[in-house]
């Protein structure tokens, strides 16, 4: 059960990186990585969103190398479809993103494999 918490808690960590990264580059302004590189580098990492996005990303990594520490990876990496579905339910409802029907198929077909290989 300390496995599942870990593995729950490296998802959500990364799919608040995800958010706070996306609302990063929304205060910044587009990514180019042309030109002036380093000023470009320097605006990014200076944003505290950016800078929080990140920090989730460590706490990710920590939790899942607990989880990863702790059972095997076959049983580990299918969570990681868990940030999929997240980290688009977020977008729609955090940054009102147009999310096409396709799209939510898709990601119900991710949470029906994330099952079947839960349980198997």
């Amino acid at each position: 059960m300390k496995t599942i918490f870990f593995l729950l808690t490296a998802v959500v960590s990364a799919t608040l990186g995800q958010i706070f990264l996306r609302k990063g580059v929304l205060v910044t302004g587009e990514v180019t990585l042309r030109g002036a590189l380093v000023k470009e580098l320097f605006n990014l990492f200076s944003n505290p969103f950016v800078f929080l996005g990140l920090v989730f990303y460590v706490i990710s990594v920590v939790f899942w190398l607990s989880a990863l520490s702790k059972t095997s990876l076959s049983f580990v990496y299918p969570f990681t479809a868990l940030t999929f579905v997240l980290v688009m339910l977020s977008s729609r409802f955090i940054f009102l993103e147009s999310i096409p029907t396709l799209r939510y198929v898709g990601v119900g077909v991710i949470c029906v494999g994330f099952l079947i290989s839960s349980f198997a």
